[in-house]
């Protein structure tokens, strides 16, 4: 029994013997078998990454062991712009099995680095990285830390007879968060000081204001004056408020808007070949829409197979802009399609013009490349002796994309450099954009306007330097000069035709009614008598006042003898009356007949004002021949043009004619001719034939 004590207690001892053996042989290999460095397993940024943010504070590399602190340094933990090879001013540090770069500073925007982990670093038992270890991440843009501002508000302040139905918008430098509007972000006031109810909408830039209730708009007072007010509890997406308010009025008139909306401009145009692939597609429509109509449904753009297009909706002035997810397919046609679900501000739905809906294009093979420039200026570069209500405006040599004209892109500062409080807007029909301050110039000083290369055209190229001096510099003139101011319409704003002693369309229908249209509104008095003003020899886009017993004609009677007044009593300045082949310049100009003859042309340059204005002094007749034009130069708007006849107006065949038209006799316009503005007389009778008469 002892010897089998024995033998067990023998047994285990050599058991315990040899455990101990294989646990130091076991030791011992393993530190013989440590020979590999350390490798970097995560990063972060990682590598590749786009759209990294500016503002990322650290750089970091995870190791797959622990390292030597001491050997993670400034010397083999490296951070680099990729282009320049410029270092990143930083700190380096080490925990755990983490290495950290720590950022001096904010990155640069749109912008490749390179992070480099070198074989300098080691592990504990001192072996070192196996290799250099490298990896890139760019930065996004810079973070939005730009207050948007107001660039436009409409009504506009101090507007008048604004018709009674007129929703309210404001346009603001960028898109707006909704939730920020709240109750108090936008207000309407009676005179009483009274809130008016209303529903609030935003889309992207815009606010709008709809008098009434969810389920029911209300008419705004008529011959009432409103104040608007804007208040920077409203922020952007990335929420800066809004860097200033706004307080305006508007005073409404006794002639609601019954005028519909139609298209004044499209790009592509209508079976135009070789667009680029990258193009963007717009319609401007001939007054200001209400962007909540403008969605996938009402504004489609469809390829092969009635395929819709995919993409993206802007609206700025009275352009709406679809922008495609995708560059379009090469050599293939696109149909556009705007529906009458587009409204304007009354609620008026589209309707057919002169431009077509739908229309088609063809896209070429390329995309566009090629950058827009500037082409003319004003005030010109030098300028002096400007009036101290100027505008300044740039005209650019291709539409540009509407969402890059901003406060940070377009601005006029002083002689002190701080810039100017203003609004921005911009015609894509005339290319030209405007900036509209918020106060007078001051007389006798240096201005300096600016464009910069952050504009784009709508397929995305930067704007580049052309033969015109971009910023430039323009003085004010020493005096208070104020620059002639367009004739008051009041209550003919809203009208197209009105006749002293009556309307008459002549001559056979045409077998498309919209040939002889008339979009505005139409008044008869004191003579009411309208022969043949049904469909199909009138198509009328507005309301025709017959017989009225509100007395809205008599009241645009009234305002025509005002409107003559004013634009008679302008400063005369002689001129021969024969209007053949001139090209004129604003101002007032005054003879006993005036005449442009069969064929010729008249131009009128704004040097690029947009509000330059015009007057004409008519002592006898105007005659307009067959086939004559006037037609709009640098920023020429018909809208700024008046006509004062005190004799008799004769337009003869495919004539163009443009302005306000106030005659005192009668008007008598030929076939195929178009009418630009109004044809206004407040004694004589109207006649018409086969006629186009539409409010520019």
């Amino acid at each position: 029994m002892r010897e089998r004590n024995s033998s067990t207690r023998n047994v285990g001892g050599w058991l315990t013997i040899m455990l101990l053996t294989l646990l130091v042989a076991a030791c011992g290999e393993n530190k013989i078998g440590d020979v590999v460095g350390p490798n970097v397993i995560a990063t972060s940024p990682i590598a590749t990454q786009t759209g990294v943010p500016v503002g990322t504070p650290v750089v970091t590399a995870t190791f797959s062991e622990a390292a030597d602190p001491a050997s993670v340094n400034a010397a083999s933990f490296l951070l680099r712009e990729k282009v320049s090879g410029a270092a990143v001013a930083g700190t380096v540090s080490y925990s755990g099995v983490v290495a950290s770069y720590t950022l001096a500073g904010a990155l640069t925007p749109n912008t490749t680095y390179v992070a480099t982990i070198t074989t300098a670093v080691l592990d504990l038992a001192g072996n070192p990285a196996p290799n250099t270890f490298t990896w890139e991440f760019t930065t996004g843009p810079a973070p939005d830390v730009t207050a948007p501002t107001i660039s436009a508000v409409d009504p506009a302040d101090a507007a008048g007879n604004v018709p009674g139905n007129r929703r309210v918008t404001v346009t603001f430098s960028e898109a707006i968060d909704p939730a920020s509007v709240g109750s108090t972000g936008f207000t309407l006031t009676a005179p009483d000081g009274s809130a008016v109810a209303g529903t609030l909408s935003v889309s992207d830039n815009t606010l709008t204001f709809t008098p009434g209730s969810a389920g029911a708009t209300a008419l705004l007072v008529p011959n009432t004056v409103y104040t608007g007010t804007v208040n920077t509890v409203i922020t952007d997406l990335a929420g800066n408020p809004l860097a200033a308010g706004r307080v305006w009025t508007f005073t409404t008139g006794a002639v609601l808007d019954t005028t519909a909306p139609t298209l004044a401009l499209t790009e592509p145009a209508a079976a135009e070949t070789n667009v680029a692939v990258n193009a963007t597609i717009s319609a401007t429509f001939s007054e200001p829409i209400d962007v909540a109509t403008l969605t996938a449904t009402s504004f489609i753009v469809t390829g092969p197979g009635g395929t819709a297009v995919p993409g993206s909706f802007t609206y700025s002035g009275t352009t709406a802009t679809f922008t495609p997810t995708s560059p379009l397919a090469a050599s293939t046609g696109y149909t556009v399609t705007v529906t009458n679900a587009v409204t304007d501000l009354a609620g008026n739905a589209l309707t057919s013009g002169v431009v077509s809906n739908p229309w088609t294009f063809t896209t070429g093979l390329a995309p566009d490349v090629t950058s827009p420039f500037t082409t003319l200026t004003y005030p010109p570069a030098g300028a002096t002796s400007i009036c101290i209500n100027s505008v300044v405006t740039v005209t650019f040599n291709e539409n540009i994309d509407v969402r890059t004209l901003t406060s940070d892109n377009f601005f006029v500062a002083g002689p002190d450099g701080r810039r100017l409080d203003g609004s921005l807007s911009y015609n894509a029909t005339s290319r030209i954009a405007t900036f509209t301050q918020s106060v007078n110039f001051q007389p006798n000083t240096v201005y300096t306007a600016t464009v910069t290369n952050a504009i784009t055209d709508r397929a995305g190229n930067p704007l580049v330097a052309g033969a015109i001096p971009n910023p430039w510099t323009f003085t004010i003139g020493e005096t208070t000069l104020v620059c002639q101011a367009p004739v008051p319409l009041r209550s003919l704003s809203s009208f197209a035709v009105v006749a002293g002693a009556g309307l008459t369309i002549s001559d056979v229908p045409d077998p498309n009614p919209a040939v002889m249209a008339i979009t505005g509104d139409v008044g008869l008095s004191p003579a009411t008598t309208c022969t043949r003003c049904t469909t199909p020899f009138l198509g009328l886009n507005g309301t025709l006042y017959q017989n009225d017993v509100a007395g809205v004609a008599a009241q645009a009677q009234s305002d025509l003898v005002l409107a003559i007044n004013d634009a008679k009593g302008r400063l005369q300045r002689a001129d021969t009356g024969v209007l053949d082949g001139r090209t004129l310049t604003p101002g007032v100009y005054t003879a006993a007949t005036m005449s442009l003859a069969s064929d010729a042309s008249l131009s009128l340059d704004a040097l690029g004002d947009t509000n330059a204005v015009w007057v004409f002094q008519v002592g006898g007749d105007l005659s307009i021949g067959d086939r004559a034009r006037l037609q709009s130069l640098r920023g020429a708007q018909s809208k700024n043009v008046f006509w004062v006849v005190d004799g008799n107006l004769l337009v003869g065949r495919n004539a163009i004619v443009a302005g306000s038209l106030f005659v005192n006799g009668n008007i008598n316009v030929d076939n195929g001719s178009r009418v630009l503005g109004r044809l206004l007389s407040s004694n004589g009778a109207i006649t018409l034939r086969r006629n186009l008469v539409e409010i520019q």
